[in-house]
C-alpha cells in the first residue's frame, strides 16, 4: 500500500510540474523529446490528463472564473486515452511522408512535423506567414489568403445552383428559421448575432437538417474533394461582427457561396479586406487569421464548405482524411462536437431594430 502511494505522489507531482512547464517558455531540449514520435503519444497524454486534473481541482475550489471553462471539457481532458494519442501520433507519421510534406519540410529545413514549432511555422517561406496559425500546421501548402475560382472544378457547379440553394435557404428562413442555433465555439461561448445551419460536423452528417435541404445535401455530396469538417450555412445579423479567430488546419480551402448579401459586409483574412457576391464563390485559407463584419441593417447568409488544397494529390486525401479524424479525438475537438450537437435557439434578425422598415425574408435587402 505504501507502495502504491508512493508511486501515486510522484506521479501526481511529475503532472503538475509538467503543467508548469507548458504555461512559461518550456526548454528547447524538453521540447524536442516530448515530440519525439516515440514519447510524443506520453507526453500529449501527460500534458492533457494533468491539465484536467487541476482543472478539476481548481473547479471544485471554485478557483476557476465563472463559465470559463466547460466542465465537459475538463471531463474530456480527465478521460484521454493513451490510445487516442497513439492515433494522433500515427496519423501525424503517416502525413509526414506524403510528397506535398516532404517539399514543405525541405523548405522549411526539418526532417519531420514532429519538429513543428511557432519558430519554424513562421521562418519565412512560400508555405508560411506570420499571420497563420492553425492549431494543426501542415508544412508543403502554399500561405496564400485568397484564390481565383477559375482553375477549382467544384466552383462551376456550386454557382450554376446558386437559385437553388438559394430557395432551399430561404424556406428555411421563412420557417422561422428552422434548423438555425446560435454560434458556440468550443469553449461554449456564444457569438452573438452569428447563428449556423450545420450539415455536416467533423464528418458527420445532421440528418434531420440535411433532409429539410435535400437538393443542397445532394450537390454538396456529389462535390470533387469535399471535406466534412464543418459545413453549414452562415447567418450573420445586422450590424454584427465575428472577431478574429483561425481554422483548425491549413490544407483546407474554405469557399463561401453568397446567399444574402447586402452592402455593407467584409471579411478580412490576413492582411486582405473583400466584400461578398452574391451568387459567386469566394475561396480563402481560413488558416490565417480572419474575422468578418456586417455593417449593414439586413440579415448577411452564406453557404460555408470546404474542400482538399489542390496542392495535394487524389492519392494523398486518404491520409489527411485519417489525419482529421485523428485530430477530431482531442479533448477540445470534442468539446466543438458536443457544443456543435446541442440543440440551441437562434437569435436570427431579419433587419437591424435601426431599421423602420421590414424586410420580406422571401426577398431580402441587398442594397
Amino acid at each position: 500500500m505504501n507502495t502504491f502511494f508512493a508511486i501515486s505522489g510522484i506521479i501526481f507531482w511529475l503532472c503538475v510540474v509538467w503543467v508548469l512547464l507548458g504555461q512559461i517558455k518550456r526548454p528547447r531540449f524538453l521540447a524536442k523529446i516530448s515530440s519525439h514520435p516515440k514519447i510524443f503519444p506520453y507526453s500529449r497524454f501527460l500534458a492533457d490528463r494533468s491539465s484536467g486534473f487541476l482543472l478539476y481541482w481548481r473547479h471544485k475550489l471554485n478557483l476557476l472564473p465563472k463559465g470559463s471553462v466547460p466542465l465537459k471539457f475538463i471531463e474530456n481532458l480527465r478521460a484521454i486515452k493513451l490510445d487516442h494519442t497513439r492515433q494522433l501520433r500515427d496519423a501525424f507519421e503517416r502525413v509526414d511522408v506524403l510528397p506535398t510534406i516532404k517539399k514543405g519540410k525541405q523548405a522549411l529545413g526539418i526532417q519531420s512535423i514532429f519538429e513543428i514549432h511557432p519558430r519554424r511555422r513562421f521562418r519565412p517561406s512560400e508555405y508560411t506567414h506570420p499571420l497563420q496559425n492553425p492549431p494543426f500546421f501542415l508544412p508543403g501548402v502554399p500561405a496564400k489568403t485568397f484564390y481565383p475560382t477559375e482553375d477549382l472544378e467544384w466552383v462551376e457547379p456550386l454557382e450554376a445552383a446558386f437559385p437553388i440553394i438559394r430557395q432551399e435557404l430561404l424556406d428555411l428562413i421563412n420557417d422561422n428559421g428552422a434548423g438555425f442555433s446560435t454560434y458556440a465555439n468550443e469553449y461554449m461561448s456564444l457569438e452573438t448575432g452569428w447563428n449556423t445551419f450545420n450539415f455536416f460536423f467533423f464528418g458527420n452528417k445532421f440528418e434531420e437538417n440535411c433532409q429539410r435541404c435535400p437538393k443542397t445535401t445532394a450537390l454538396l455530396e456529389s462535390l470533387p474533394r469535399f471535406e466534412k469538417d464543418h459545413i453549414m450555412f452562415s447567418a450573420l445579423n445586422p450590424h454584427a461582427y465575428i472577431p478574429p479567430h483561425y481554422g483548425p488546419m491549413n490544407g483546407i480551402l474554405r469557399a463561401h457561396l453568397p446567399l444574402i448579401v447586402p452592402e455593407g459586409c467584409y471579411i478580412k483574412v490576413g492582411e486582405d479586406e473583400r466584400p461578398w457576391q452574391e451568387g459567386k464563390v469566394m475561396v480563402f485559407d481560413d488558416s490565417f487569421l480572419h474575422q468578418v463584419w456586417n455593417h449593414s441593417d439586413s440579415l448577411r447568409i452564406v453557404l460555408f464548405l470546404n474542400f482538399w488544397h489542390p496542392c495535394f494529390s487524389a492519392e494523398e486525401i486518404p491520409v489527411l482524411e485519417g489525419f482529421r479524424s485523428a485530430y477530431e479525438l482531442s479533448p477540445l475537438a470534442q468539446q466543438h462536437a458536443h457544443n456543435q450537437a446541442k440543440k440551441r435557439a437562434h437569435s436570427i434578425q431579419k433587419k437591424s431594430p435601426r431599421s423602420s422598415s421590414e424586410t420580406s425574408a422571401s426577398k431580402p435587402t441587398t442594397a
